[in-house]
């Protein structure tokens, strides 16, 4: 892994959800079930804000269907080498099922991942627990921090954050800043 690889993992696990002042004029963005908030956070400015609604999903290897959350994933306009993604998904209401569920979705957004760093937190006043390490994402090295956040009413929230090398510092602070915005609904 790259040296500046390297860094930026530093940075992000260990800068992640400090408080960061707000100085811009970032969006508001809400993760809703059933008409109820779950959480929100600050989308950073010229960011561009992908969201997947629930659906069924088959699995191919099973043809068993299985629900899926929606998906609210962000990256930068301007950077294609970061992604950021929350979900809270169905039934996972524990840190021992996030750790389960990111066994099964982590192959799809980071191949051969090695974990290097377990950390618990807090974000928005909730526990919270973080888990980052290195792999590989379209056949370049990146490193990866998810991030599981305990939620009121038995409910999980879920970001994953995945990022290569070279990546602009501003764009690390641009995440940080979205996790320090991130409230809870009740």
């Amino acid at each position: 892994m790259s040296r500046s690889l390297s860094r930026s993992i530093a940075f992000l696990a260990g800068a992640l959800m400090l408080s960061v002042p707000a100085a811009r004029a970032d969006t508001p963005v809400s993760y809703t079930d059933n008409g109820r908030t779950l959480f929100s956070f600050d989308a950073p400015d010229f960011w561009t804000v992908h969201v997947g609604g629930p659906r069924d999903l088959v699995d191919p290897a099973t043809d068993e269907a299985r629900a899926v959350g929606r998906v609210i994933g962000l990256q930068p306009a301007t950077e294609p080498r970061l992604w950021v993604g929350f979900i809270s998904p169905y039934g996972v209401n524990s840190f021992s099922q996030v750790q389960d569920y990111l066994k099964d979705i982590g192959p799809f957004l980071v191949e051969d991942a090695v974990v290097d760093r377990r950390n618990a937190r807090t974000v928005a006043g909730r526990t919270a627990r973080t888990i980052s390490g290195q792999g590989r994402r379209n056949g370049k090295a990146v490193a990866f921090t998810a991030v599981a956040i305990d939620l009121p009413n038995d409910r999980m929230a879920v970001s994953v954050v995945v990022m290569e090398a070279g990546l602009d510092p501003a764009r690390v602070e641009d995440v940080n800043r979205m996790f320090a915005s991130l409230r809870v609904g009740r």
